[in-house]
């Protein structure tokens, strides 16, 4: 069955360029689900308590719900409680709660948020297991989530042939980069001719000497340490601290790729990428307190006091624009620069899922509230917007003007919720800005570890320690905090001594199997 199943998803991946041209600003007619258009057979309105990363509660939740469960009722015979959980507290009240067991029926997951722990842990319902309790959830009552989504999410989210959550139809493909500050690039003459000739840091550098004089207050380079001309697999191994563990990203001149697993933090790249950013921080390029753990590179984002930094990018200068709505300063400027080319990561993939906890007593309900979110438009902007006429309106164009700020700034945001092709955008976004962040990834090229989940149990003890090392270390020599001439050679013999040799051996065991088990 799981071979059929893989097999419709081959048929139905023509449907993906039609779904991919719908205008996404344009309100949609609601358009009920075909797997969940009825109530519980004993005609029982069930209740949903779904589990949301976000920036926190908000009173306007009550309402927002009071309208979700108005519309979905009669659909599929449930209703929803949303619990706003606060980015800092998710793995401290959320994931700690559904490992105590409390009552939960659907529940935000995600490569970078413990999403193979908790299927190691047996947490979460197989979705698309024949012989599993509830059988194939996703074949009976998920249809619109498959229809939807291109199939590198569903194999790229798969464990052992397994789906445990659904992932969210959103940007796929997801390269690093940069995103400049127009406004200051205009004062030093770096125009976009200029933005396409940087292939490295050292292109940079002159630029950053303009801006420093420019500006002499403020420090060019915003870092937090992250990101950059980083030629590495983000999240490759989910669980070990700070990328330490990938292999390269991009492929070679004939399109072949290096499966190496490398111990980051020992190559030639970490010891000349790890003395820039020392050049940088002397020269007063890189501020003062990046190295700290309470420094936040948004704050002096927001205000337009840098010159670049490093993202995670979309095409079509969308993060940019997503960045510029979120700073509140009605006068930055931001574009974007791309440092790795299209290629669908596991990480990416599995980004953004709502998985069915084992302890749900209502599993066919929340596939069927799941399935709403990948094919009604009136639930999804209820979602991400809040209630009609209250928190916002559509505009003459099909976009939508905010009226109250309150739901949309508390939830996770758009890339949390369903098929964002279905949703409306903001009056602040471009029309098409869902169609081109789905489309952006149809011309990208799979990684050859796209699926690819490290177990982290068999070296659980050795990461708690090099997670302690690279706690005390990582980020000072990633911005040039300290002299990686005197700590670098310390970092990494502080590594082994907590054992990254035995977790990169494990690493190098369990892809080998995979691959194996893959056929490749």
């Amino acid at each position: 069955m799981l071979k059929k199943f893989m097999s419709s998803l081959l048929l139905i991946s023509t449907l993906i360029v039609a779904v991919g041209c719908a205008p996404a600003a344009l309100p949609a007619q609601p358009q009920a689900s075909s797997g969940g258009a009825a109530a519980a057979p004993s005609g029982e309105v069930v209740t949903l308590d779904y589990y949301w990363i976000g920036n926190g509660d908000t009173d306007q939740r009550p309402a927002v719900e009071a309208a979700v469960n108005e519309y979905v009722e009669p659909l599929i015979g449930a209703k929803v409680v949303f619990h706003i959980v606060g980015w800092g507290d998710w793995a401290t009240k959320a994931i700690t709660g559904l490992q105590a067991g409390e009552k939960m029926d659907i529940f935000f997951t995600a490569d970078w948020q413990n999403y193979m722990q908790l299927v190691s842990q047996d947490l979460l319902i197989p979705l698309n297991d024949n012989n599993g309790k509830y059988g194939n959830l996703l074949e009976k009552y998920g249809p619109d989530i498959l229809k939807g989504l291109n199939p590198a999410f569903i194999t790229g989210t798969q464990i052992d042939g397994i789906n445990y959550a659904v992932p969210t139809n959103k940007e796929l493909t997801v390269p690093e980069g940069f995103i400049y500050n127009v406004t200051l690039a205009e004062e030093i003459g770096f125009t976009e001719a200029e933005a396409a000739k940087i292939k490295s840091l050292r292109d940079l550098e002159p630029w950053l000497e303009k801006a420093k004089a420019a500006r002499p207050d403020e420090y060019p380079y915003l870092t937090d340490g992250s990101g950059g001309f980083q030629p590495w697999v983000p999240g490759f191994a989910a669980g070990i601290s700070s990328n330490l563990i990938s292999m390269k990203y991009d492929p070679d001149a004939s399109g072949k790729f290096d499966e190496r697993i490398t111990s980051i933090m020992e190559t030639d790249w970490a010891t000349e990428h790890t003395a820039i950013m020392r050049e940088w921080y002397t020269k007063g390029w890189i501020h003062p307190d990046a190295g700290l753990t309470t420094f936040n590179t948004g704050d002096l984002r927001n205000a337009g006091k840098f010159f670049i930094e490093s993202q995670p990018l979309k095409g079509s200068n969308i993060k940019a624009q997503e960045l510029v709505n979120a700073s509140g300063n009605p006068d930055l400027v931001l574009k974007e620069i791309y440092s790795q080319s299209k290629v669908n990561i596991t990480t990416h993939s599995g980004g953004s899922m709502l998985a069915i906890p084992v302890v749900s007593e209502h599993p066919v309900e929340a596939m069927k509230f799941i399935n709403l979110m990948h094919s009604d438009s009136k639930l999804l902007n209820i979602m991400l917007f809040g209630v009609e006429g209250t928190h916002w309106k559509f505009d003459p164009d099909g976009r939508v003007n905010i009226l109250n700020s309150a739901w949309y700034g508390a939830h996770g945001g758009a890339w949390t919720l369903g098929n964002t092709m279905l949703q409306a955008v903001s009056n602040k976004e471009d029309p098409d800005k869902n169609r081109k962040l789905i489309e952006y990834s149809n011309d990208a090229v799979d990684h050859p570890s796209l699926g690819f989940r490290f177990r982290t149990e068999p070296v659980a003890a050795e990461l708690t320690a090099i997670t302690a090392v690279a706690d005390g270390m990582h980020r000072a020599l990633m911005t040039g905090y300290v002299d990686p001439k005197v700590e670098l050679p310390k970092y990494i013999e502080a590594l082994k001594a907590a054992g990254l040799d035995k977790i990169k051996g494990e690493v190098e065991k369990q892809y080998g199997e995979w691959k194996t088990k893959q056929g490749k």
